[in-house]
């Protein structure tokens, strides 16, 4: 076991476009980490713009979950303008950098019932989607296969936790192979009737702002990490941060932060909530620097 005496310790934390909030803070979060050893350790991540890259290099923004169903042929024109011009509505809200978290919360959960509700009625175009998931395979960050494959080789839980729609994020994951038995999706599911009509969403409706693991309190992911008292945590917006609040036993959260939006003037929003914030990176050096450490 190798503790490391400075951050500049890891060089992928020494790039320009990398922010630190506190490093000395940091250094003993990470050497608690380093310490404790995978078997004290889990993963989890929010999917949307941290598992999937902002842009591809030729500046086209990724699609979003909800994105992935739009884009089914069989989806209505109707349903597309309807679900474009809510995000031209609340978008911009959900990254403005002045807003209150309290503030955006009501314009979230008010974005997210409307365009559930946009999507009662419609069938719901199964291979369609898997076929889109299988263009998204191009869309993860460099570095996630690697991130999946030692989190596979070392028996540690990954969490993907989205606010957006589960259907979506889990033809994306198989789709590019890393829907493996320690991998497990907490989302928006749909609410199907026998005739493949969609009816709603199953269960409470997640989204940005209401992240907390005291949602999987019951679930299989809990049974897999309530010995796990560490975290590496990532996530593209600042709801994001607080995914692992609910779970009691958590003791060191690492928490990683993709600023892609909005920058300049959110940067220090997302120093406030997040340890290390990474301003318009496509990879995940970082995390895989930090894990590769954990033995």
């Amino acid at each position: 076991m190798n503790l490391l005496t400075s951050i500049r310790d890891i060089p992928e934390l020494n790039k320009d476009n990398i922010c630190i909030k506190n490093k000395e803070e940091l250094l003993d979060k990470l050497n608690k980490v380093i310490k404790d050893g995978h078997r004290k350790l889990q993963i989890v991540t929010d999917f949307d713009h941290t598992l999937t890259r902002h842009n591809m290099d030729n500046g086209k923004t990724v699609l979003t979950s909800f994105g992935m169903f739009r884009e089914c042929p069989s989806i209505p024109q109707c349903y597309k303008d309807e679900e474009n011009r809510l995000a031209a509505i609340y978008k911009p809200i959900e990254v403005d950098p002045v807003m209150s978290i309290e503030e955006k919360t009501k314009h979230m959960v008010d974005w997210y019932q409307a365009a559930h509700k946009l999507l009662k009625g419609m069938k719901f175009p199964k291979q369609e989607l898997t076929e889109v998931g299988h263009k998204m395979v191009e869309c993860f960050r460099t570095g996630v296969k690697d991130l999946i494959s030692w989190s596979q080789a070392q028996q540690v839980p990954v969490l993907v936790f989205s606010a957006g729609l589960g259907e979506s994020v889990v033809a994306a994951m198989r789709a590019a192979n890393f829907l493996l038995p320690h991998v497990k999706v907490i989302s928006n599911f749909l609410a199907i009737d026998e005739s493949d009509t969609i009816v709603g969403i199953k269960g409470d409706v997640i989204h940005t702002y209401n992240k907390n693991e005291a949602a999987i309190k019951d679930t299989e992911y809990y049974e897999m990490v309530k010995e796990r008292q560490n975290v590496i945590l990532m996530g593209d917006n600042i709801g994001d941060a607080g995914m692992a609040e609910g779970m009691d036993h958590c003791d060191v959260i690492i928490k990683i932060g993709f600023l892609g939006r909005n920058a300049e003037a959110n940067l220090q929003n997302y120093l406030n909530k997040f340890d290390i914030v990474l301003v318009n990176d496509s990879t995940m050096d970082v995390p895989n620097a930090i894990l590769k450490l954990v033995l």
